[in-house]
C-alpha cells in the first residue's frame, strides 16, 4: 500500500493483518520479498526467518462491489486520516455511509482518538446516533424494528406496553460488549414505557464501527456499497472461484509454504460469509495452500491450518 495513493490499495493493508498475525503465531521475523497486483489479486513471497520463503495470495472479494460514489468517499476518509498522521485499517458495516465532508469527517477522527481497544487487539469506535421509537398501538406487546437492531426484536417481546415502531436506521453495528447491548435494550424498554410513548422519542446510542492500527503507510478504508442479497451471495461465490482459479498458477513457484488470505466484508466477524463459502467449493481450487485465511471486521481468521511443527519454520527454535 503506497502512503498518498487513493483510494488505497486494499490487498496491500490486508497483507499487513495477516503478516501481522502469522509474525504472532509462528514467532518468526517476516518481509516481503516480492509482490504483484492483478486486478483485485495480490500476488507475492515473503522470507520467513530469514530463511524460509512463503508465497501468499491475498483475494479482495469487495472489488467487484465497488462503485464511483463509494471509493470517492473512502478516498475522502483515508486523505483525511492521513493528513491526521493516522495508519489505521477502517472497517465499514454495511449500510454504513462515510462522511465526504465537514463536520463529519472531524467527528470520525475524534471517535477514532477516543477509540478503545478489545482484547482481541481491534479498535471500536463509536459514533453517536439516535433512534426514533413510537407506539403505533395501545395493543400487543412487540417492537417493530428498521436497521441494525432489527435481529434483536425478539428481546422487546412481553416488555412493552402496546405495539411500538423502533427507526434504527441509523445504527448499523452493536457494540461487542453484552453489557453495552443489555444497556440499549433496556433504555428502549424504559423510553416505551414513558407517558408520551404516542410521541416520536429519542433514544440515544453508538454505531460502532472497528479498525486496526496499521503502524506505518496509510490508512486504507474496507466496506462493501452491496445489499447482502442472495445475488450478492452467487456473485461473491462465482468472483472467488474465478479468482481462485487464476491463482493456481502462482503455486508453481518453488517456496517453503503457501497461504491463501480472501478478504470481504461483514458487520460482524463471527457472521462473515467467506469461510462458508469456501467450503462450500471444490476443495480442489485451494488444495495447494498450506494455511487458508479470511479477514473481515478487522479480525484474521484462520480457515485451513497444518498441525503444529508440520511448517518448517514451526520448529522449534534451537
Amino acid at each position: 500500500m503506497t502512503e498518498g495513493s487513493y483510494p488505497a490499495e486494499r490487498t496491500e493493508a490486508a497483507l499487513r493483518l495477516f503478516l501481522r498475525w502469522f509474525g504472532a503465531h509462528y514467532a518468526r521475523s517476516t518481509v516481503v520479498q516480492s509482490r504483484d497486483l492483478t486486478d483485485a489479486r495480490l500476488n507475492g513471497v515473503a522470507e520467513i526467518g530469514r530463511r524460509w520463503h512463503l508465497a501468499f495470495t491475498i483475494v479482495d472479494t469487495l472489488a467487484a462491489d465497488a462503485d464511483l460514489p463509494f471509493e470517492t468517499a473512502r478516498s475522502i476518509v483515508e486523505q483525511r486520516l492521513d493528513a491526521e498522521g493516522r495508519s489505521i485499517a477502517l472497517w465499514v458495516p454495511r449500510g454504513a455511509s462515510l462522511p465526504g465532508a465537514e463536520p463529519g469527517l472531524s467527528q470520525l477522527v475524534l471517535s477514532l482518538n477516543s477509540a478503545e481497544k478489545l482484547d482481541d487487539g481491534r479498535l471500536e469506535l463509536r459514533r453517536p446516533v439516535n433512534l426514533h421509537l413510537r407506539r403505533t398501538s395501545a395493543v400487543g406487546s412487540v417492537v417493530s424494528i428498521l436497521g441494525g437492531l432489527a435481529s434483536q426484536w425478539a428481546l422487546f417481546t412481553n416488555r412493552v406496553p402496546g405495539s411500538f415502531q423502533l427507526n434504527a436506521d441509523s445504527l448499523n453495528r452493536l457494540p461487542s460488549s453484552p453489557v453495552e447491548r443489555d444497556a440499549l435494550v433496556e433504555r428502549i424498554v424504559l423510553a416505551a414505557q414513558q407517558t408520551e410513548a404516542d410521541a416520536d422519542q429519542v433514544v440515544s446510542a453508538d454505531d460502532v464501527w472497528t479498525a486496526n492500527e496499521l503502524e506505518e503507510g496509510g490508512s486504507c478504508v474496507f466496506g462493501t456499497p452491496a445489499p447482502e442479497t442472495d445475488d450478492w451471495s452467487s456473485g461473491l461465490r462465482r468472483n472467488l472461484r474465478n479468482a481462485l482459479r487464476e491463482a493456481g498458477s502462482f503455486l508453481a513457484a518453488p517456496v517453503d509454504g503457501s497461504a491463501l488470505v480472501v478478504l470481504g466484508a461483514a458487520t460482524y466477524a463471527e457472521e462473515e460469509k467467506l469461510s462458508w463459502t469456501l467450503k462450500g467449493m471444490d476443495p480442489r481450487l485451494y488444495s495447494g495452500y498450506d494455511l487458508v485465511l479470511v479477514v473481515a471486521d478487522g479480525l484474521v481468521k484462520p480457515l485451513l491450518l497444518p498441525p503444529r511443527q508440520a511448517l518448517p519454520w514451526d520448529a522449534p527454535v534451537s
